[in-house]
């Protein structure tokens, strides 16, 4: 066992089922798939990315894509290291639920499945989720990656928010995780999974 757990933290790590990990400068770190308490269900879809290097970046060009062939171009947009952006559908916290974003995008849509992919300015792919039932998916709850560091695209490195922001649903857009989790032993189940699964 002893011998197993050193040769997993002696290799890099690799994704699961064509998953991308999250060792990449940006990742999709929390999105609200069926908010409850914004106007629309549209009005109060977000997506939050996370700076997970210790470098500035710039955003400038940066694409995100659904299943559904939509795209989002951001714009330039310096974001710090360790930092949150947050994309929503709409700007008016009066109308999605309680937030403020920091790009509003439109015609882009998130189902309680589906996938999303976001590549940087010169188009290569840096993070990707593909979700479904197996997920942690439920009405105005947003799901949360439990730590940034993790493997994106499976459905244990994800869970449901667990504290109330804005208007009345869950999540935490712009701010740390309310799952976030950086113990040990997590780490190493999470790595562990990674290879056996």
């Amino acid at each position: 066992m002893v011998l197993i757990f050193l040769m997993i933290f002696s290799q890099p790590p690799v994704g699961i089922d064509g998953g991308v990990l999250s060792s990449n400068s940006i990742v999709l770190n929390e999105f609200m798939p069926n908010p409850s308490s914004s106007c629309t269900e549209a009005d109060g879809e977000w997506i939050e990315l996370y700076n997970n290097t210790n470098d500035w970046i710039n955003l400038s060009d940066w694409v995100l894509k659904n299943n559904y062939g939509e795209e989002i171009t951001l714009a330039t947009y310096l974001l710090p290291p360790e930092g949150y952006y947050v994309l929503g559908a709409c700007g008016d916290e009066s109308l999605n639920g309680g937030y403020v974003p920091n790009f509003v995008y439109s015609n882009f849509t998130i189902n309680e499945s589906g996938s999303i992919s976001l590549f940087d300015g010169a188009n290569l792919l840096i993070d990707e989720i593909e979700y479904n039932g197996s997920w942690s998916i439920q009405n105005g709850i947003s799901c949360e990656r439990i730590n940034p560091g993790w493997v994106s695209n499976h459905p244990s490195t994800w869970d449901l928010a667990t504290l109330i922001f804005g208007n009345g649903d869950m999540g935490t857009p712009g701010a740390q995780n309310s799952v976030y989790e950086n113990s040990f032993a997590q780490n190493s189940w999470a790595f562990i999974k990674a290879f056996v699964e």
